[in-house]
């Protein structure tokens, strides 16, 4: 009698229990999430670097100060997306590898 309940219990349980989760579902979705966060970083990646072609080669065109004003905006881009885009991935890359 109390194997039959207890088999009850277990069955009762195990109905109510979550169903079995897919490591390869997790997988592909993490995967998917991944490449998605890339091309919206390349994006604007690549939006910053048609900005800065643009300054420069209207900046460069017009010489005088403006050339000198022109690479000191391209420093400051450059400087600027190097602490938002490389940094971060520099950062993650060593905490990944060193441990």
């Amino acid at each position: 009698m109390t194997q039959d309940a207890d088999q009850r219990i277990a069955d009762l349980l195990r109905e109510g229990a979550p169903p079995a989760r897919d490591p390869m579902f997790r997988v592909a979705v993490l995967g998917r999430l991944e490449r998605a966060k890339y091309r919206r970083r390349t994006l604007a990646l690549l939006a910053g670097a048609l900005a800065l072609a643009a300054v420069a080669v209207l900046g460069a065109g017009v010489g005088g100060a403006t050339r000198e004003a022109t690479v000191a905006l391209l420093v400051g881009v450059a400087l600027t997306i190097t602490y938002f885009i490389v940094v971060p991935v520099v950062t993650r890359l060593f905490a990944r590898f060193g441990g």
